[in-house]
């Protein structure tokens, strides 16, 4: 047992863990609660909007659409380890200090996808505005959540917005 301890404590300290849906709150904080349910909408998009898109529906849109969030992602790494910048000075609290935070890529992701949908709904059929509008609420509360809870700054949410807004556009044109 005591061979084991040592092992680990050599090991332990050097892995690094892919926290996709670890997001944090105070106890005892509804908003905090309500708000990191909030910040999973995008892994929730991902997992059930997409695969079951795919699933029933296997249109080449929906393949794009996807990919293009992807890039999106990509774009997002990209820029954040070329900025480098920190993410707010509480990041020690949620664990979150050894990722950088600008820009931020859950508001990088809803607005891409906000943007991409809003845009293709409005495309095929410009009678359908209230459609088009659903996911921007949900694309605000995210970056909300993410300020809130401590993971971003605003300019950093801002900037996951515009980035994602812009990608979004030129991806639904080019295609």
């Amino acid at each position: 047992m005591a061979e084991y301890q040592e092992m680990a404590a050599e090991v332990l300290p050097s892995l690094k863990a892919i926290a996709l849906t670890h997001v944090r709150y105070r106890r005892g904080d509804k908003l905090g609660l309500f708000l990191a349910w909030v910040s999973l909408i995008p892994v929730f998009i991902s997992l059930g909007g997409f695969v079951s898109h795919f699933l029933f529906r296997r249109e080449l849109q929906g393949i794009c659409f996807a990919a293009g969030l992807l890039a999106s992602q990509f774009l997002n790494e990209l820029i954040k380890h070329s900025v480098a910048q920190s993410r707010p000075a509480y990041c020690e609290l949620l664990e979150a200090c050894d990722s950088h935070g600008w820009p931020s890529s859950h508001s990088q992701y809803m607005f891409f996808f906000a943007t991409y949908l809003s845009l293709l709904t409005l495309h095929r059929s410009p009678a359908r505005r209230v459609i088009a509008a659903v996911p921007w609420p949900l694309a605000f509360l995210t970056m909300l959540s993410r300020v809130y809870l401590g993971y971003h700054t605003v300019a950093q949410v801002f900037a996951g917005a515009v980035v994602g807004l812009v990608f979004g556009a030129i991806c639904l044109v080019t295609n």
